[in-house]
């Protein structure tokens, strides 16, 4: 069953711990558990790398229509598409499915919000991750002229 409701966050802040706990929630969800079985079969130090890979390249990246749209790891994953909210939030959620810490990482959430991408702590720090760009990887994201997405 989808749930649609429409919210007006206060600030760009309260929008961003709602999109964080978002990921939390969506570990139960049945889509989320079966491609987390997926991954759980690589050792653990290959894991966040195998589901950058996945976020990058099976799910296409789209924009969200006029107005922004949050939805849950489930609806992204079947649907095969997402920003870039979508995309990280699966993300982060099929990391913590799989026993490696991750988290969001909102760009400038004080300000503008314009980009929201990830984390993931391995060799005792927080590496940076963006499934948006396909020619990133963990820890090295390209400026924004040379990032490719595929972004249709």
């Amino acid at each position: 069953m989808v749930k649609v409701a429409i919210i007006d966050f206060p600030s760009n802040l309260a929008k961003a711990r709602y999109m964080a706990a978002g990921s939390v929630s969506d570990l139960r969800l049945r889509e989320v558990q079966r491609w987390a079985a997926v991954f759980q079969k690589l050792p653990l130090e290959q894991r966040p790398a195998a589901i950058l890979k996945f976020c990058q390249y099976a799910i296409d990246y789209v924009r969200d229509p006029r107005r922004e749209v949050l939805e849950d790891s489930a609806v992204t994953l079947m649907r095969g598409y997402g920003d870039c909210d979508a995309k990280a939030r699966v993300f982060v959620t099929l990391c913590r499915a799989c026993g490696v810490i991750a988290r969001e990482k909102p760009v400038r959430p004080a300000e503008d919000f314009p980009h929201i991408l990830a984390e993931v702590y391995l060799g005792g720090r927080w590496c940076a991750v963006d499934p948006t760009i396909l020619n990133s990887s963990i820890d090295r994201i390209p400026p924004g002229w040379m990032a490719v997405t595929n972004y249709w």
